[in-house]
């Protein structure tokens, strides 16, 4: 059977938090219902990477929970968005080291990410790879972890995220939100909803989403039919930091 891929999807508010997968395997695997499961369990710190400004490198540890050798490859890409939508480049900007790697089973492993000459600069994405063995069986399911991790070059100390919302109604009634940041720090949003008139929250959206520098970010949000066109919808927005921040719009038709 083919390998089958998690992708882990992170926060930007939580550079000291653990990513593991223990859990998710063992459930993944009794929903198969398959004979026997090869799979890694390793975790990796932090799970947000942030460069400091003028800083060189990044560096994150892999801990391998198996009794046997994990081994994991490196892929760097450099992320940007356009129209709302995030774009992965593969990039020779970064160098990863070690690029592949094996950790000895109960150990850990160093990795660090810096620039191939000069200094970073922007953002980019850090994919680790599970690199399974051969199966031994034909009836075995092999799971494949594919952790994506963030990694931002922090502007200069004070340097802040402004985010701009802006909102529309498509022909068929569903709905898109969207940030644009026209700040220099990155930002991430955790939920969104409006107000209404008994100022209650409506909730809209429970989706992550980070928005870069320059950069803007869509949030699909559904057809919702009593936030009326040319209205004002007064949006509740929750950072990844936890605070809550209000932003006026208008939905316009599209």
């Amino acid at each position: 059977m083919r390998s089958r891929h998690l992708s882990g999807l992170t926060s930007g508010g939580g550079r000291d938090r653990t990513a593991t997968f223990d859990k998710i395997l063992f459930t993944l695997a009794a929903l198969l219902l398959a004979p026997a499961v090869q799979a890694s369990s390793f975790q990796v710190s932090p799970v947000v990477l942030e460069v400091p400004a003028g800083g060189r490198n990044a560096v994150l540890t892999l801990r391998n929970n198996e009794q046997t050798p994990v081994s994991v490859q490196v892929r760097l890409y450099r992320w940007t968005q356009h129209d709302g939508a995030d774009v992965y480049e593969p990039t020779d900007e970064l160098i990863a080291s070690p690029p592949i790697m094996t950790v000895p089973a109960g150990g850990t492993q160093l990795l660090r990410i810096g620039p191939r000459t000069g200094r970073l600069s922007g953002a980019y994405r850090v994919i680790i790879e599970d690199i399974l063995p051969p199966a031994t069986k034909a009836s075995q399911v092999r799971i494949a972890l594919r952790l994506n991790l963030p990694l931002y070059v922090m502007p200069a100390p004070g340097a802040k995220a402004a985010l701009r919302w802006s909102g529309s109604r498509d022909a068929t009634g569903n709905i898109t939100l969207r940030a644009d940041n026209d700040g220099a720090r990155y930002d991430t949003v955790v939920a969104i909803g409006a107000i209404d008139a008994a100022h209650k929250t409506i909730r809209l959206s429970s989706h992550f989403g980070a928005v870069l520098p320059g950069g803007s970010k869509r949030w699909s949000i559904g057809k919702h039919p009593k936030l009326g066109l040319d209205a004002p919808l007064d949006l509740s927005v929750t950072s990844g930091d936890g605070v809550v921040t209000q932003a006026m719009i208008t939905l316009v038709r599209r």
